[in-house]
């Protein structure tokens, strides 16, 4: 975590979505369908993002939509990590950079200033981990 905030960004496998997608309608969020890539969800100001990824017959992680977004193979580690009480799997720094750095031309939108925030706190994770 970066940062203290209000929303909540996820990965899914692609096969995923339309079981997370009902899920999280039925739990009265609304649904704000994004791009191939992403669907965000909103309830009581609480923002929710998910980012669907595949795996490649090659065993590679493309971001779905965008045949040449692959992203690292170490993108998605298995280690958990508990934030205040949940046990929970993370990003790949590096991927979250990454991620960060090509946002705009994945989604069409503009970084916002909180996003480039966010860089320069994953960029001194990955310089202290370095």
């Amino acid at each position: 975590m970066t940062r203290e905030h209000s929303d909540i960004d996820l990965v899914s496998l692609i096969q995923y979505r339309d079981e997370l997608e009902k899920a999280m309608v039925k739990a009265g969020f609304k649904k704000i369908p994004v791009s191939m890539l992403q669907t965000d969800f909103i309830k009581d100001e609480i923002d929710v993002s998910f980012v669907f990824v595949k795996i490649s017959e090659e065993g590679k992680i493309i971001a779905n939509g965008f045949p040449d977004w692959e992203w690292r193979n170490d993108a998605l580690p298995i280690q958990k990590y508990n934030l205040k009480g949940i046990s929970i799997n993370v990003l790949n720094p590096y991927q979250l950079l990454e991620e960060k750095k090509v946002y705009e031309k994945g989604t069409g939108r503009k970084l916002r200033s909180k996003d480039i925030e966010s860089m320069k706190v994953i960029q001194g994770i990955i310089d202290a981990i370095s």
